[in-house]
């Protein structure tokens, strides 16, 4: 199944949306037409797309993104309809199914649900069907969600084990400025997400009525990175960009990585939020990024937040940096009970019989190399 071709395609608002705010049928239709060669190539084909809050505006009659939660949610409710009609109207012309899939932040918040999720793609996927995938704005919360659908489609990537991952947008790429404001600016080929100075590159803003920007971009890369991707950020205005990607013409820019490509089950850790974070030494930052150690009691300085056994959590150091999250094996009050003591007196501390490890190094990501 890995060795398949399967590509998620994230389409933004100012792509999906024309100027007016009704959905861009010509740009919907030039992407059927290119899934349908690609298809027809033996790639399967996974989308992401923003669009429906656009709409539900647009049909609200508002002209700007408002901030009550509530009107949100019925914007993204009302515009949803049409967006799936959008795309479906335009795919059944080359005779391709589609297939509706609205995830929530729980969905790969939770393991199981996470795995749900992976199943019910990989199933539509072996079927033939292209899933048109959008959050369900409709019934998250700005806490409990996405926060963009850049950062959807790289969670996406690693649901589905995909081999590439393009971000359409309405530039070239990914400039050494936001070429909206300055003429100058120009493409950049190629980024390192590691090596890079990154600041160079984070001008660009999103749209009025969208929540992405050249930021979350970057930090989708490193999810798609992370699961093995190649990812590129692309003109999604020309009609043959993915066309031309599947011919090895690349355009646009491409983001790598210096990073090893995580595990299945270490991708779902590295993406979900901490519900705690502990404040370890020097000692035991080295121990974590120079010898792949587990994290133990004697390294930890303070534990912050409620949080029980399996909780994610996060590992800072003394310079608040985070370096590292993962699964510990204690609750919050018996880690500040045992803090800064030695493995072998834990058990004698707690009373019981426990773990010597506050987290395993098989439960554990790096996120600071």
């Amino acid at each position: 199944m890995k060795n398949k071709e399967r590509w998620v395609i994230k389409a933004g608002s100012s792509l999906v949306t024309s100027r007016d705010n009704s959905f861009n049928q010509f740009f919907i239709a030039d992407l059927a037409s290119q899934l349908d060669k690609l298809i027809k190539s033996g790639v399967e084909v996974v989308i992401v797309s923003s669009g429906s809050i656009a709409q539900g505006l647009t049909e609200l009659n508002l002209k700007e993104r408002p901030t009550s939660l509530h009107l949100l949610q019925a914007a993204a409710a009302i515009g949803q309809v049409g967006l799936i009609n959008s795309y479906k109207e335009e795919l059944e012309k080359f005779n391709i199914k589609t297939a509706q899939v609205l995830v929530s932040h729980d969905d790969v918040a939770n393991r199981t649900r996470y795995l749900n999720a992976r199943r019910s793609l990989q199933t539509l996927l072996g079927l033939g069907i292209v899933p048109i995938i959008n959050e369900n704005d409709s019934v998250s919360t700005e806490e409990i969600s996405f926060g963009d659908n850049d950062t959807l489609a790289g969670m996406v990537v690693g649901l589905i084990d995909a081999s590439k991952f393009i971000m359409l947008t309405d530039q070239i790429g990914i400039c050494t400025n936001n070429p909206n404001i300055d003429d100058s600016a120009r493409l950049v080929s190629e980024i390192n997400i590691d090596e890079d100075d990154l600041s160079v590159y984070l001008e660009g803003v999103s749209g009025v009525l969208g929540r992405g920007g050249v930021r979350t971009k970057i930090y989708a890369a490193r999810l798609g990175l992370d699961a093995g991707a190649k990812v590129h950020v692309m003109d999604g205005r020309n009609p043959s960009s993915l066309l031309d990607l599947l011919n090895q013409v690349e355009n646009g820019t491409k983001l790598v990585s210096s990073r090893p490509v995580l595990a299945s089950r270490k991708q779902w850790i590295a993406n979900q939020s901490s519900a705690g974070t502990l404040v370890i030494d020097s000692g035991a930052c080295n121990a974590l990024l120079e010898e792949g150690s587990s994290l133990l009691p004697v390294g930890i300085i303070k534990a912050e937040g409620d949080f029980q056994k399996g909780s994610l959590v996060s590992c800072h150091n003394e310079d608040q940096e985070e370096i590292a999250k993962g699964l510990i094996n204690f609750n919050s009050e018996e880690v500040k009970v045992i803090l800064g003591n030695k493995s072998q007196k834990v058990a004698s501390i707690l009373g019981y019989l426990t773990e010597e490890e506050i987290i395993h190094r098989d439960n554990l990501v790096l996120t600071k190399v």
